[in-house]
């Protein structure tokens, strides 16, 4: 059965967002940012922060034996101060659940999603593209309880949050990516959106999706035609030849044995890598957009599993880490600097909590 795809014509009314959190100084790693400039100045009004960041499931950390991995309710705070800090314009987060959260903890949002929670903690001026929970008839309650099919342009857990500030969104749609049934909780989309910068007036599409996990050869396959499809409705809804950018957790690394097929179907189908980070690239290559000078921790693996410090191989000669999340761009899309975006003591081990199972990802971009 073929996949369902909605785009939304007009932009949806957001319910109305929670007051901005207010946030303490935040250090997100001892380096300073290639592209730490004055907001103010033309080179930073031209140019945009976009991100990519896999919070990780409510439920996904209700359950964890690792002391280090706190409750959602307890990692969100840091999860909104770091998208807060960098000033993105726009992310793409994934494992932002629309299952419902329960408990004192969550205040206003006791009975609402994680991705709503989640918009709400950062306030005004950010919102999501689309906030529906479920294409299905019934969204103000659990997927098992959602009725029968209906297509909303809901995606799941992967969500589009943006700068209303800065954005404007001009349409926005979703993709199922697999077969699974509309009461599965783990079916995967992509989602995609359509927005005008309103400092210069240049529109672009911005897209993600968190594809299929696994590092065996089936998995590695299941990755490889979920891109496909998403690159491919890209290339459907993206009639005016506008740059992409894309940001996601693409499962699978340079260092996966199987090889990052996922990465390299993205790149078959005209998508940039700005820091070349290529299977078992061991530097950034000369050929990359970016050098060592305009990326930041980019020695670390984007993984780090509520570890006590992040990973790196350099001990085997990578100075350009293993990566699950990437920002990848078509077309007339100027990267300028790349971050990941992590709080390390004077150690080098994580400092206070750690907000997720997977780094941020940020990069600066110009629009052609």
């Amino acid at each position: 059965m073929r996949s369902s795809r909605t785009r939304l014509a007009r932009v949806l009314t957001a319910a109305s967002l929670a007051a901005l959190l207010a946030v303490p100084t935040w250090t997100s790693s001892p380096a300073a940012s290639a592209d730490d400039t004055d907001s103010t100045t033309t080179a930073a009004s031209s140019s945009l922060v976009v991100a990519t960041f896999n919070v990780r499931c409510a439920n996904c950390s209700a359950k964890s034996n690792n002391s280090r991995e706190k409750s959602w309710a307890v990692r969100s705070d840091v999860v909104v101060r770091q998208i807060l800090g960098e000033k993105v314009d726009v992310i793409g987060v994934q494992e932002a659940s629309p299952g419902l959260l329960h408990g004192s903890a969550y205040g206003d949002y006791d009975g609402k999603s994680q991705f709503e929670n989640l918009v709400g903690l950062l306030g005004s001026p950010y919102k999501v593209t689309n906030d529906v929970r479920y294409n299905c008839t019934r969204t103000g309650t659990t997927f098992t309880r959602c009725g029968g099919f209906q297509d909303r342009g809901a995606s799941q857990d992967s969500r589009i949050i943006y700068n209303s500030n800065r954005l404007t969104l001009l349409d926005s749609g979703s993709l199922r990516l697999d077969s699974r049934a509309i009461g599965n909780g783990s079916a995967r989309y992509m989602t995609w959106a359509k927005f005008t910068d309103q400092n210069t007036g240049k529109k672009f599409i911005f897209a993600t999706a968190h594809f299929e996990p696994g590092v065996s050869k089936s998995k590695s396959a299941v990755r490889v035609k979920q891109v496909k499809k998403a690159t491919a409705e890209l290339a459907d809804v993206n009639t005016s030849g506008l740059p992409i950018i894309w940001g996601s957790d693409l499962a699978s690394s340079k260092l996966t044995h199987v090889g990052n097929k996922s990465y390299d179907a993205f790149i078959a189908n005209g998508f940039v890598d700005p820091l070349g980070n290529s299977y078992k690239a061991k530097t950034i290559p000369a050929s990359a957009e970016l050098t060592a000078s305009t990326a930041v921790n980019e020695e670390y693996f984007t993984l780090n599993k509520f570890n006590k410090a992040p990973t790196t191989y350099e001990g085997r000669g990578y100075k350009l880490g293993a990566h699950l999340d990437y920002i990848l761009t078509k077309g007339d899309v100027e990267t300028t600097a790349w971050k990941e975006v992590i709080n390390l003591d004077s150690s080098g081990d994580f400092a206070g909590v750690i907000p997720s199972d997977h780094n941020m990802v940020r990069a600066t971009v110009t629009l052609g």
